[in-house]
């Protein structure tokens, strides 16, 4: 099951450039301007990836660090960075940094409230010891990939 959205969140992601032309051509008043394609097939990439990769075991407390980190983290910027494009976006470097904060953990959190949603409709059974190491995981991501990705 947990698979399954994964997949589909990343298809989901990888569509999102026609997704927003389609947008653009029913709302002409947005004046969406072309973002860059590959950030969301990025960002959907980083999404599978992200369940393939081996655990970093940098605490006890958590076995998902890695997972948070790329598959949260960087895809949130991933999809943050596209989103400052397709809407035009250019804010001072200090309300960006804080836009991206505030993006990655509202994405952070979303994932939260999906992972409780599921324990409780017992659909999986995760882990959610290692709540604040994830949402961390996530922030150290979302930077790192801001900073790496912003360059192109």
């Amino acid at each position: 099951m947990f698979a399954l959205l994964i997949l589909l969140m990343a298809i989901g992601t990888a569509v999102l450039p026609l997704i927003v032309s389609e947008a653009a051509r029913f709302f002409p008043r947005l004046k969406l301007q072309p973002g860059s394609p590959w950030l969301p097939i990025v960002a959907a990439a980083l999404l599978l990836v992200s369940i393939a990769l081996p655990d970093v075991h940098i605490s006890k407390q958590t076995s998902t660090f890695q997972q948070h980190f790329v598959g949260g983290g960087m895809y949130s910027a991933c999809l943050y960075l596209y989103a400052k494009r397709v809407f035009g976006w250019r804010p001072h470097w200090i309300i960006d940094m804080i836009f991206l904060f505030a993006w990655v953990s509202a994405l952070g959190v979303a994932n939260k409230l999906i992972e409780f949603a599921f324990l409780e409709l017992r659909l999986v059974a995760i882990d959610t010891s290692d709540a604040y190491w994830d949402l961390f995981a996530n922030t150290l991501g979302g930077f790192v990939g801001y900073f790496l990705l912003s360059a192109f």
